[in-house]
């Protein structure tokens, strides 16, 4: 019985490991690639070309497609957002995701 707990038990780690995600706070309505994000906190996962946003305050989560890539160089210390604001419309360019070197990139 306490084999299979622990085999279930690992298992389990290996899934979470696998999905790896990141918490960003948006502080004001901004658009990523083509979503519009409201206000609040997020997590954030990568599969392939996809991004997954999901509200921690609805649980509801979108997702759009983005440019994944490698910066190359050393990890990113924390994650941030690099945003834009035009005419009243942030738009996020880019999120470093941090304990990583890799980038997502939103046209």
């Amino acid at each position: 019985m306490k084999i299979k707990f622990l085999l279930g038990f690992a298992l389990l780690g290996l899934s979470l490991a696998s999905a790896k995600s990141y918490e960003i706070s948006v502080d004001a309505a901004s658009k990523a690639g083509d979503l519009q994000l409201q206000p609040g906190l997020y997590k954030v996962s990568v599969a392939g070309s996809k991004v997954k946003f999901t509200s921690e305050t609805s649980g509801k989560s979108v997702e759009t497609n983005a440019t994944v890539e490698s910066n190359g160089k050393s990890k990113y210390d924390a994650t941030s957002l690099e945003t834009e604001s035009n005419n009243g419309v942030t738009t996020i360019h880019e999120i470093d995701l941090g304990g990583t070197a890799t980038k997502i990139k939103f046209q």
